[in-house]
């Protein structure tokens, strides 16, 4: 999906994407954790991976693997361009404390002709510059199999491994 500069930000902050999340700079499209799984998604979908990257919280898992925006830029489109996002979903949020929340996601992807669900529960840590991605613990279709709607924490807690990336 390739976002207009004069289209309404997917971030769902009201604003058109060109004042907004277009300027990786302009924190709006952070404010809330909501706004920041949106935004990361459009990133995504538009292959803007420099924009992705922007959303990880420094002290994140992934950041000490790619310290270097380049080097993640690079490895991202060796890697993500290959895969493309079909639909994703937002389901239930839980606060841990005032700067912290979990917030589980559905991914619908499409690869070499198949389609599949991941899921995933993220962290996401409010900074003085707004929200951003911690990491998060990944479930595949083989770890779930139900309805992606039934999806709740329970699933994430049971889970034999809770890594976290």
């Amino acid at each position: 999906m390739k976002v207009d500069l004069n289209d309404l930000c997917p971030c769902g902050s009201g604003l058109k994407y060109k004042k907004c999340c277009q300027d990786e700079e302009n924190e709006t499209c952070h404010g809330n954790p909501q706004a920041l799984i949106a935004a990361r998604f459009a990133a995504l979908q538009t292959g803007e991976y420099e924009k992705l990257y922007a959303t990880y919280h420094p002290e994140s898992p992934f950041l000490q693997q790619f310290a270097d925006r380049g080097a993640y830029v690079r490895f991202a489109g060796q890697h993500l361009d290959e895969i493309k996002l079909v639909s994703w979903q937002a389901l239930e949020c839980r606060q841990l404390d005032a700067q912290r929340v979990e917030q589980i996601l559905v991914m619908e992807i499409a690869g070499e002709g198949e389609a599949r669900f991941l899921y995933e529960l993220a962290l996401l840590v409010k900074t003085g510059a707004g929200w951003r991605y911690h990491s998060a613990q990944k479930l595949s279709d083989e770890d779930y199999s139900g309805s992606p709607e039934r999806l709740d924490f329970h699933h994430f807690d049971i889970a034999p491994q809770k890594i976290r990336y």
